[in-house]
């Protein structure tokens, strides 16, 4: 693989791909369906009650009894989070265009699935607030923002990125 070729053909999708994310009503959709999917597993997870905001203008408040926690998230950060991984799933090479586009659909999916579970959480680790649920919202933070991309692209790609960089290749037995 050229990786010169492989950065550049990443960076140009990932710029188009951003493009067409901030003209597109995608962000607004995505984070839609996180909240829904965060309402959804939430209550089943720790009981707190995931209410929209009734003018549409605020966030989202999860509720429990009298105690009140604001999804103060900036929900088009988090959301954008898929399109690196879809520029790095693009830009992939040895993929064909009906593997690349399914790899591109469940790439989203867990990627969805991942944001979706945050939000879920963030009640426990804002209302909560200690040492512990800090240390832990920061690193689901970096998950959401950085790692889940990555590793997801690299959990679907692995088959191709073996043919393309030897290193990752298993050697044989008794070889050094």
């Amino acid at each position: 693989m050229r990786k010169t070729r492989f950065l550049f053909n990443c960076l140009v999708i990932f710029g188009m791909l951003l493009l067409a994310w901030k003209l597109t009503q995608a962000s607004r959709w995505y984070t839609a369906g996180m909240l829904a999917v965060a309402a959804a597993i939430g209550p089943a997870i720790h009981g707190w009650v995931l209410e929209p905001d009734p003018d549409g203008e605020g966030k989202p408040t999860w509720a429990r009894g009298s105690k009140r926690v604001d999804l103060t998230i900036q929900f088009d950060a988090l959301a954008v989070g898929v399109v690196p991984l879809l520029a790095l799933l693009a830009a992939t090479p040895g993929i064909a265009l009906q593997r690349r586009l399914l790899l591109m659909l469940a790439g989203t999916a867990l990627n969805f699935l991942v944001d979706g579970v945050i939000l879920a959480l963030f009640p426990l680790l804002v209302f909560y607030k200690n040492a512990f649920t800090d240390v832990i919202g920061t690193f689901l933070g970096l998950i959401a923002f950085v790692g889940a991309p990555v590793i997801i692209w690299f959990s679907l790609t692995f088959r191709e990125l073996q043919q393309a960089l030897p290193s990752l290749r298993p050697r044989p037995q008794g070889a050094k």
